[in-house]
């Protein structure tokens, strides 16, 4: 058995190399998750926009139709579905207000504002 050696082979990872990998990973996650959490926000807060300008539009056609004057009341049964299809929903759950004649609807969610 002279001059005769046996090797072992390194099988598998090493502690370390797992827990780098694992450090990583989570720094990833900490940076891609608020992006995500922003786009999403973003995204619902256009939707929502979108919503109000339809409901904005319908008031309009509403007026005209009805003859309707400034700081008259409207309620969304009266838009509904004559002059718009149904009644948007708020993807960030808020709820709509289609305000008086001659203002903007609103929305009850901070930052949602044609």
């Amino acid at each position: 058995m002279s001059g005769h050696r046996t090797e072992t082979a390194k099988n598998g990872f090493t502690l370390i190399e797992i827990l780098f990998v694992v450090a990583i990973i989570g720094v990833m996650l900490a940076i891609a998750i608020p992006s995500f959490t922003n786009a999403r926000d973003k995204a619902r807060r256009n939707c929502c926009i979108k919503n109000l300008s339809q409901i904005q539009t319908a008031k309009e056609q509403f007026i005209i139709v009805s003859k309707r004057v400034e700081g008259d009341d409207v309620n969304m049964d009266e838009l509904v579905p004559a002059y718009i299809r149904r009644i948007p929903e708020c993807p960030a759950d808020g709820v709509y207000d289609p305000m008086p004649m001659g203002q903007n609807p609103i929305c009850t969610i901070d930052g949602h504002d044609l």
